[in-house]
């Protein structure tokens, strides 16, 4: 059986999903667990994170990225 989740060189990385858990380098599909710091790091294609961590993670990506291409690269879920 393979493994749900492996370490690589950009964090961890759900192979079955497709995609990294809290990335510390740029991914294309990244889930934020939360929107400290040293979770909601800038530069990946798409993050999916909880409604509740919105206005947060908008504030610490804004200062890179124009608010309408954020928009479309931000997935929400309740």
């Amino acid at each position: 059986m393979d493994d749900l989740i492996v370490l690589r060189p950009q964090g961890l990385y759900c192979p079955r999903g497709d995609f990294y858990i809290d990335p510390w380098r740029p991914v294309s599909k990244a889930v934020i667990t939360h929107a400290h710091a040293d979770h909601a790091r800038r530069g990946h294609d798409h993050y999916l994170a909880h409604r509740d961590c919105a206005g947060l993670l908008k504030a610490r990506l804004r200062s890179e990225e124009h608010t309408s291409e954020l928009q479309s690269r931000l997935h929400l879920v309740c």
